[in-house]
């Protein structure tokens, strides 16, 4: 229960950080590719900006807790339980965004729904593990090749 809570909080943590990526990068608005000398503005523009930068440190918590999912839980049962990001984001989208999310949106994500469910009520499938860490069938292995 307690990765699943990770892997919840991982989730909201990442759709969370791209709304701030969202936000500020409308701010800031498009370059203009073909003027070099504007690049470099637009450039500081992208790194100074608070919406940016709270996006980046948000997206940097999710990675983060993401390797602590991974470290307690197959990546078959994590990598599905992520894709709350996309309902999180979607409602995120709709409500600070103001975006306009189709009904064709909201049926696909009422279909990531149903999968994060299906994946959420299985195990997890990691071993045991001993006091000396890693898998029981690692430690076989490695006990067999001495």
């Amino acid at each position: 229960m307690k990765t699943l809570a990770i892997i919840f909080v991982a989730a909201l943590c990442a759709a969370a950080g791209e709304t701030f990526l969202s936000y500020g990068m409308r701010r800031i608005g498009e370059a203009d590719w073909r003027n070099p000398s504007q690049w470099a503005g637009w450039f500081g523009s992208v790194i100074t900006s608070p919406h940016i930068v709270a996006g980046t440190a948000l997206l940097a918590c999710f990675f983060f807790l993401y390797l602590i999912s991974l470290a307690r839980a197959d990546l078959s049962y994590v990598m599905p339980l992520t894709s709350f990001s996309y309902v999180a984001a979607a409602f995120l989208a709709r409500i600070y965004l103001k975006e306009d999310v189709s009904w064709h949106r909201w049926a696909g994500i009422l279909v990531i729904m149903v999968g994060i469910t299906l994946v959420a009520m299985g195990s997890s499938g990691r071993p045991a593990t001993g006091a000396g860490g890693g898998s029981a069938d690692a430690r076989e292995v490695s006990a067999a090749r001495k």
